[in-house]
């Protein structure tokens, strides 16, 4: 019988990975940056006010940091990169690797056209490991 031939989406804070995997076979497809990103040319600016003793003061009101605001950002363009490889053919299954809160914004961003075919999610952030290191950590836990 032949194996499923699974496409996986690692993801970081900063980065994301697809990979193809097939039996013990395991190929990396694409990796992006965050900042590579032209909807991310931006810089964020702390609102600044003054404190009852004079001196200058932060608001923090929002208690969001610039990774709490990037995060739906780079879940976004990891959906998209997913999708369109999806969209190519080829693939049975879907696994999902990322740190608990970017595996929550990937949830929400991804389209509802590819729930159906994950099969499983990793609550791990493996994006540096090498396509060998990452062997025991995706293949052999994949779905059959």
């Amino acid at each position: 019988m032949k194996s499923p031939c699974i496409l996986f989406l690692l993801a970081s804070e900063e980065e994301f990975r697809l990979l193809k995997g097939q039996g013990e076979s395991l190929k990396d497809i694409l990796q992006r940056r965050a900042d590579s990103f032209a909807d991310g040319d931006y810089e964020f600016d702390t609102p600044k006010g003054k404190n009852r003793s004079g001196s200058v003061s932060y608001d923090i009101s929002s208690g969001q940091t610039e990774t709490d605001i990037e995060r739906p950002r780079l879940a976004r363009h990891a959906a998209e990169a997913l999708k369109a490889e999806w969209d190519k053919g080829g693939y049975d299954q879907i696994v999902l690797s990322a740190g608990p809160k970017l595996l929550g914004a990937l949830r929400k961003a991804l389209p509802a056209s590819l729930e159906p075919h994950i099969a499983s999610e990793l609550h791990k952030d493996l994006v540096k490991l090498s396509a060998h290191d990452l062997h025991p950590h995706l293949v052999s836990r994949a779905p059959n």
